[in-house]
């Protein structure tokens, strides 16, 4: 089945491989890949099952994932679950943005991560076509002057050199985008530059509270 066809809220947003932690210690690995979201229940039964936690081995650690988030090894599931459902609820493009920042910013536990994406709407930024030509300072400085400051980009098109020629046209466009990336932000990605006035603040809600906003079934212990 094409991943087109899936339904918003069937489409998996992180895959974990979960190990064993007492096991590993002793050279032996049980594990498997989980798939999230998915239920309370269901992490519950692939934790006994699968990881073989009981008495002895009540510690289990992530070997790997796929997701476009860096994740710590010990990351809880049941919190990285609220992550995946929360993920479900925005956009591609809110969703690029969030995992931009995490990952510019080095955050990687999952309250910080959830607390970007319900903050995401709060980010200064502008995107960049990679496929074009030029430096990244120079498609910056473009991007700024045509979509940002409006008041710059109408003073360059009124200074008239020579008859037909206006300053816009001579602007160094890379000289100005070099300015903005040293004092005004910085490149996440190659298509995103984030502004430093990005009001983000990590810790503002638990990831309780985030689990009671999003009011999500499969987020309940059974």
């Amino acid at each position: 089945m094409c991943e087109q066809t899936l339904s918003k809220q069937n489409r998996s947003q992180i895959r974990v491989y979960v190990a064993n932690l007492g096991k590993y210690n002793e050279g032996e690995i049980i594990g498997g890949w989980l798939t999230l979201p998915t239920t309370h229940k269901e992490i519950k039964n692939f934790l006994k099952n699968q990881v073989g936690l009981n008495s002895p081995y009540e510690e289990y650690s992530i070997h790997d994932f796929e997701s476009d988030f860096s994740l710590g090894e010990y990351e809880d599931l049941y919190d990285l679950n609220l992550l995946a459902v929360m993920l479900e609820q925005l956009s591609e493009t809110e969703k690029n943005l969030s995992s931009a920042y995490c990952n510019a910013n080095g955050l990687k536990d999952t309250q910080s991560i959830l607390n970007t994406c319900m903050q995401v709407g709060d980010l200064f930024y502008v995107t960049i076509d990679a496929n074009t030509w030029g430096s990244r300072e120079e498609k910056l400085g473009y991007v700024v002057v045509d979509e940002i400051d409006s008041d710059l980009k109408t003073t360059l098109e009124q200074c008239k050199i020579g008859e037909n020629l206006s300053a816009y046209e001579y602007f160094d466009f890379e000289k100005y985008g070099q300015d903005i990336a040293i004092n005004q932000g910085y490149f996440a990605t190659d298509e995103i530059f984030l502004f430093y006035n990005s009001d983000i603040d990590p810790k503002l809600y638990t990831n309780q509270e985030i689990k009671d906003r999003l009011n999500d079934a499969r987020l309940n212990e059974i």
